[in-house]
């Protein structure tokens, strides 16, 4: 249990699901404070921004991050560098039994409170980009660990797409909405626990109930960070390691026209 944990956090929240631009890294410094007007954080910011969120309260980490901002930090910095570290460190306290499994999940949800604050601000300048740029996302069924699909949808909204969280909505939930509503596409999530029938099947229930014949089916996760054709393999259009890669994927149109219809 501990080890699936860790490799959910590490996988679906960091680094390479929420990582900036792709670079392969988070950008933080061993040593030291941010440097004003810098995305750069050091470890020991992260550790102590950790604290604040185990510790103290989370007007608290509002506060931090704030001040964060107001030495010129940019809203991506602050879900890139500040709270996609901030999940994976504390992923790695509890995998080396620094911190209680209760003080975990306390932290990782101030992480998504603090999403849901900052984030409508992330895509203030979003344009929309009107029909065709409809997607909805949800978790494979059974899987819970949500906070790494929350910042897939921020991506996807600062990038001008209508954007639909069911979360970890049950499985008829997202069948009825993918009948009932149009969608252009469906982003699922996989969490590592997740077997790969089981994200087969989902996949084709949601192609078999969906109102759109052509709706491209993107999935992202523990699975798919270093084998994306695998997702492929099991039945979508698109494997995506990180919300960048599924955005450029589905700018370039149907890669698979056997798979997308």
């Amino acid at each position: 249990m501990r080890r699936n944990l860790a490799q959910t956090i590490e996988a679906e929240v960091v680094p390479r699901l929420l990582m900036r631009h792709r670079t392969g890294s988070l950008a933080i410094e061993p040593s030291g404070a941010p440097s004003p007007g810098s995305d750069t954080v050091s470890y020991a910011d992260v550790e102590a921004f950790c604290d604040l969120l185990v510790r103290e309260s989370l007007p608290a980490a509002r506060r931090h991050i704030d001040q964060l901002i107001a030495a010129g930090m940019s809203l991506d910095g602050v879900i890139t560098s500040i709270l996609c570290s901030a999940a994976r460190h504390l992923g790695l306290l509890w995998d080396g039994d620094r911190l209680s499994f209760v003080d975990v999940t306390v932290g990782l949800s101030r992480i998504q409170q603090l999403l849901r604050s900052y984030g409508p601000a992330f895509s203030a300048d979003a344009v929309p980009r009107g029909p065709g740029y409809r997607i909805l996302l949800a978790m494979v069924p059974g899987g819970q660990h949500t906070l790494g699909l929350a910042v897939v949808e921020e991506y996807f909204r600062r990038a001008g797409w209508d954007v639909e969280n069911e979360g970890a909505a049950p499985m008829r939930q997202i069948l009825d909405r993918v009948h009932g509503e149009w969608f252009d596409a469906v982003g699922l999530s996989a969490s590592g626990e997740t077997s790969r029938d089981e994200i087969a099947a989902t996949i084709a229930l949601v192609r078999d109930a969906a109102a759109n014949p052509r709706l491209r089916v993107v999935v992202g996760g523990f699975h798919f960070v270093e084998q994306p054709q695998l997702a492929v393999d099991l039945g979508a259009d698109i494997g995506a390691r990180d919300p960048d890669h599924a955005l450029e994927a589905l700018a370039r149109g149907p890669e698979h026209p056997a798979i997308a219809g």
